[in-house]
């Protein structure tokens, strides 16, 4: 059984936004990488999760951190900070997953904060 979270397409999505009106379509969620301050279209924002078990790939590229399990579903986790080729993450710090939709496929960002 999907949960709403999973089955909204962009459709739906769309759809969302129209009953929301067209400030929704122009809502971000914000984050912090690095101490810089980025967003994310809160339409396509799924879930926010805290630090969570990823599973390396091996011959992925570097800013690939790996994959982790959302309900049954394999998301592949970005590390944003190396993405962006910004300094690394103080050691112990566990940054925190913003699953995002993208073209159909679920993608975690991974940032400092959320919020």
């Amino acid at each position: 059984m999907q949960t709403d979270s999973q089955s909204r397409g962009p459709a739906a999505v769309n759809a969302a936004a129209l009953a929301l009106g067209t400030d929704a379509a122009q809502m971000v969620l914000t984050l912090t990488v690095a101490s810089q301050l980025c967003g994310v279209p809160v339409l396509a924002v799924r879930d926010v999760l805290g630090p969570q078990t990823i599973t390396r790939i091996p011959l992925a590229p570097p800013e690939v951190a790996g994959s982790l399990n959302l309900r049954g579903r394999i998301v592949t986790a970005v590390d944003l900070r190396r993405r962006l080729m910004l300094a690394p993450r103080p050691a112990g710090a566990r940054p925190m997953s913003v699953v995002v939709e993208h073209q159909g496929e679920l993608y975690s960002l991974l940032a400092d904060q959320v919020g």
